[in-house]
């Protein structure tokens, strides 16, 4: 069994749980959502942590939004703008189309970031270009991106494997 169709399996339990209560209700689904996901995280050993991985995804997406935000409002509202614009290209350990857009579209989400285009780089390495309103250091910038999205993209579309 995939964890996609272990997901699938859960959702099904919690729709069951919640009907066979006197009174449909959300709390009844959220209820039934979390025995299913008990008995499964038991009986399918790695859907307890791809859950776990997607819902750490999103809690740090949402946070990466909110700081990014506060410092494009910081540069914005200072007496001088003083942006240090640039492109990065970004070698990316991504494969799949759906690990490319998720990451693609995550940095994106991002204030102050913008993903460009996919390409080739001279070492033949597949890469991502992103644009950052604030370079800095644009091995930073790379770091992060391949450390703080990649990484967790990676550990949920492939299992946790990637460390």
């Amino acid at each position: 069994m995939t964890p996609r169709n272990a997901f699938l399996i859960n959702i099904v339990l919690a729709v069951l749980w919640a009907a066979y209560q006197e009174q449909w209700s959300t709390n009844s689904l959220v209820i039934g959502f979390a025995v299913g996901y008990v008995l499964l995280s038991i009986l399918h050993h790695g859907y307890g942590s791809l859950v776990f991985h997607v819902i750490s995804y999103v809690i740090f997406l949402i946070w990466s939004i909110l700081k990014s935000s506060i410092q494009v409002a910081w540069v914005v509202l200072e007496p001088t703008l003083k942006l240090d614009q640039g492109i990065v290209a970004v070698p990316l350990e991504a494969r799949t189309d759906l690990e490319i857009s998720l990451l693609a579209t995550s940095i994106t989400l991002t204030p102050g970031t913008l993903s460009v285009d996919t390409g080739w780089n001279a070492q033949g390495e597949h890469v991502l270009y992103v644009h950052n309103l604030v370079m800095g250091n644009a091995a930073d910038v790379r770091r992060s991106v391949q450390q703080d999205f990649e990484r967790r993209i990676l550990r949920i579309t492939r299992g946790g494997e990637v460390s």
